[in-house]
């Protein structure tokens, strides 16, 4: 973290805990934030010089922003997290391929949001055959390749308000089958301030351990490898600290996220924007610890 932070004109010299998790976020958000609110796809592009790239990439990795593999053999529940579309196919494929292998799970969840899809997901949702528009939808499509054919889901939701960008993020669906002995969901969880935003990845797990987590105490999270950090950093504020959950997190590996033509390239400024993402998680994780 020092060598990154000092590539971009920064010190971490004479800091820490707190006071260097504070820093960090502060610089982290001058320096690595590209996105300024926006979804992840319709973030600023930028570049850099080829040396500083392998650096960013090298160092971001150790930081653990790649794949990896459970250290368990069951969990209650495989939860994968919402996102840009193509996650709705590569995350359920990962899930099935640690099944096949020799994984035990009571239940495998998706859990997202009702997120409209934006920027170039559309295109990318007709590329990969996905009939629908936001990140429910393509949920349910990948749970229905790795997992199905599944049939008809049971169906619980709570729809709210009139339609506009408040009634999707204020509502919640759950779509469930039984598949090989197990439970499948999709859940799109509704925001905790539906008038400002979509549902987050902190709200989405709160709303899942709050209503619909069924007694599970062990729990595997399932992302991307650059996101492993930060929804990591989440999963235990909230499934672990608040909730008592053993909670691990993995990324997916990069055959299962190969989605040929529209397979996400992971760039330096993708691993730059999620690691200001991580550090913001650890930053609010530490405070709650100490709290």
């Amino acid at each position: 973290m020092s060598t990154l932070v000092e590539a971009f004109g920064g010190s971490t010299e004479g800091r820490a805990a707190a006071a260097l998790l504070s820093f960090l976020d502060e610089f982290a958000a001058s320096r690595w934030d590209f996105r300024r609110g926006a979804e992840r796809n319709l973030a600023t592009v930028v570049s850099f010089e080829p040396a500083l790239d392998e650096l960013i990439l090298n160092h971001c990795r150790a930081l653990g922003l790649r794949q990896s593999l459970p250290k368990r053999e069951h969990y209650d529940a495989v939860i994968m997290t919402g996102g840009m579309v193509r996650a709705g196919i590569a995350k359920p494929r990962y899930v099935r391929m640690l099944l096949d292998s020799g994984l035990r799970a009571d239940s495998v969840i998706f859990l997202g949001a009702f997120r409209p899809f934006g920027g170039d997901e559309h295109d990318v949702a007709r590329g990969l055959g996905v009939d629908g528009d936001n990140e429910f939808d393509a949920m349910v499509e990948g749970l229905q390749r790795a997992f199905g054919p599944l049939g008809e889901p049971q169906i619980e939701e709570q729809i709210a308000g009139s339609p506009g960008a408040p009634f999707l993020n204020a509502s919640w669906r759950e779509y469930r089958w039984q598949s090989s002995g197990m439970q499948v969901k999709a859940l799109a969880a509704p925001s905790s301030v539906p008038s400002q935003r979509r549902a987050n990845t902190v709200d989405t797990y709160r709303f899942w351990a709050e209503s619909r987590r069924e007694g599970a105490t062990n729990v595997l999270v399932v992302t991307a490898p650059v996101y492993v950090p930060y929804q990591g950093a989440g999963a235990v504020e909230v499934l672990g600290v608040e909730y008592g959950l053993a909670v691990e997190t993995v990324g997916i590996s990069r055959k299962t996220g190969h989605l040929g033509e529209y397979s996400q390239e992971y760039q330096p400024r993708h691993y730059l924007q999620e690691l200001r993402s991580a550090i913001h998680g650890m930053r609010s994780l530490h405070t709650r610890l100490l709290a």
